[in-house]
């Protein structure tokens, strides 16, 4: 019973669910039920289609779940084994490769390794912004201090 366990393991990882089996209908209603991120999200649509009704509609589209598997494929290694494509996505979305490194090196899948970068990297931008709203509030107590 062990042996199979350890074949359905080693499958598992050899074959990681895709990212449009991760982005399933409830992820999509769980983001979406989040205010910030709604708006977040609507802010990145044309100005003329920035609606709740129109992002969801967009989200749950063919058109995402195909991107979805594209982008899949292109994080796993080629038939060679190549990692390029993983790399290539990494590069085009701006996200450190060392943020995934742990995953890949634990024998985890680049679609992990690739989650870990995108969350890292929000980690910082929210870390960024932290820091910019304290120093803005810092300006502001000195402006007030002046006057």
């Amino acid at each position: 019973q062990s042996a199979m366990g350890g074949v359905q393991q080693q499958q598992s990882a050899s074959n990681p669910p895709g990212l449009n089996e991760i982005v399933t209908a409830d992820a999509i209603s769980g983001l979406l039920a989040n205010e910030d991120v709604r708006q977040r999200l609507m802010e990145q649509l044309p100005e003329e289609q920035r609606t709740p009704e129109f992002l969801e509609e967009n989200l749950r589209s063919p058109q995402v779940q195909q991107t979805l598997r594209s982008l899949t494929a292109a994080l796993l290694p080629d038939d060679n084994g190549s990692m390029d494509g993983y790399h290539s996505v990494l590069a085009n979305f701006q996200l450190d490769a060392a943020d995934g490194q742990k995953a890949l090196s634990s024998g985890q899948s680049p679609i992990q390794a690739f989650l870990d970068c995108v969350l890292a990297s929000v980690q910082k931008e929210k870390a960024e912004d932290g820091k910019e709203e304290s120093m803005e509030a810092k300006d502001d107590d000195a402006e007030m201090k002046d006057d």
